[in-house]
């Protein structure tokens, strides 16, 4: 694609804003390593919504981080206004896709979305953003993030000696559903071509390297030692014992939305149906076989090296955002067996995914063991083909 005027014109208003803004310091490290032309290149492909701007009513260059936060804050706002709404007697929240009901900030998936579907459907480049994008990019955001409100009147006859009526009492129940789609399930609705699906995927694994996460990447050399103090003191763990774990439940226990188990060797709850009874997904109050979700998986691959059960959410953790929080990000050159690789940064997507490093195949490429909701539940593939873009070590296997 051609570089057109505007673009070059705006490049170094662009870097030079961004040089200001929390979320555009990655890409000055990037511009001041890369060739002006590449930087040229970017700009005109579906990359450069993360270098965009956009001329506010004032005359000044706004990011288009800036303008996605505004909009998160929006959301929050509308959430928080449903949230005390004093007419109701009980308000619950669901946020779908969460594991523990936080509330997901998918402005990397908006961005991703919206650059990819104005570069290939229409030719533009989002280098600079005019009034009719900027709106274009707002109703994106708004149809990426809903909220749906369910009110349920429910009536309570009070009897004397369940006899007599003697009051009839009405209460109103409001249910906030909240649903931040990815860019994945946005690909799927506006029916994305195979070119649209890889360009979506490379900029989304890009994407990290654009927009710096704000959350701990690292763990002190205090954290780790502190995690590592609640092992057995006689424990000795094996990479090797981790990889065999992990494959001895490929393609052998299902799929169940908040599935967890701390059992030494087979759970014999595995295989018989239990109701979903974690929020945050569709198939909540439905009756499943029961199994492991990916970080339960996770979970009990670790305690069957031998680790204290009462002391897992101090050294492993349940959930995926635990994790995260009791590992550290390293170098994908430097991942090893038994290393964890995540989907994204916590609270930031829609079901978050997690899995375990069991080597690496002929290619080279990373191979990863995964409890997911597609055929045979547990499987293992390589960490591109899933889109793991992440790659932690847990604390207690370094050394």
């Amino acid at each position: 694609m051609a570089v057109d005027p505007v673009t070059i014109a705006k490049v170094a208003t662009t870097i030079g804003k961004l040089g200001t803004d929390k979320n555009g310091r990655w890409i000055i490290l990037i511009a001041v390593l890369t060739p002006l032309i590449l930087i040229l290149q970017i700009l005109s492909s579906p990359f450069a919504i993360f270098f965009a701007l956009f001329n506010d009513e004032g005359g000044k260059d706004v990011s288009v981080q800036t303008i996605v936060e505004e909009l998160q804050n929006k959301f929050r706002q509308r959430i928080e206004i449903e949230q005390s709404d004093d007419e109701m007697d009980s308000i619950a929240t669901i946020v779908i896709g969460s594991e523990d009901n936080t509330l997901i900030d998918n402005s990397v998936d908006v961005l991703s979305f919206f650059s990819v579907i104005n570069t290939t459907k229409e030719g533009k480049q989002v280098a600079y953003l005019d009034n009719k994008a900027k709106q274009k990019l707002e109703n994106i955001f708004w149809e990426m993030n809903s909220i749906d409100i369910d009110i349920e009147e429910r009536t309570e006859v009070i009897t004397d000696n369940n006899t007599t009526e003697i009051e009839v009492i009405t209460t109103y129940h409001k249910t906030i559903t909240i649903n931040s789609f990815t860019a994945d399930e946005m690909a799927i609705r506006y029916k994305f071509s195979e070119e649209q699906k890889e360009i979506l995927k490379e900029v989304m694994l890009s994407s990290d390297l654009i927009i710096s996460p704000n959350v701990r990447m690292y763990l002190s050399t205090v954290d780790i030692e502190k995690i590592k103090s609640n092992l057995p003191q006689d424990l000795s763990i094996d990479r090797k014992h981790i990889v065999d774990n992990a494959l001895s439940l490929v393609g052998k226990v299902n799929y169940f939305w908040g599935g967890k188990s701390i059992a030494t060797g087979w759970d014999k709850r595995w295989g018989k149906p239990k109701e979903v009874t974690s929020k945050g997904s569709n198939t909540t109050g439905t009756k499943r076989l029961f199994g492991l979700d990916c970080s339960g998986y996770v979970t009990w691959v670790f305690v069957n090296l031998g680790l204290d059960k009462t002391s897992i959410d101090k050294t492993i953790g349940h959930g995926t955002t635990a994790q995260w929080n009791l590992s550290t990000a390293i170098e994908k050159s430097q991942i090893k067996e038994g290393d964890l690789v995540f989907l994204a940064v916590p609270n930031t997507r829609k079901v978050n995914h997690v899995g375990i490093v069991v080597g690496f195949d002929k290619e080279g490429y990373i191979l990863v063991a995964h409890c997911n909701s597609k055929a045979n539940n547990v499987t293992v593939n390589t960490a591109r083909e899933v889109g793991f873009r992440y790659f932690r070590r847990p604390a207690i296997l370094i050394k």
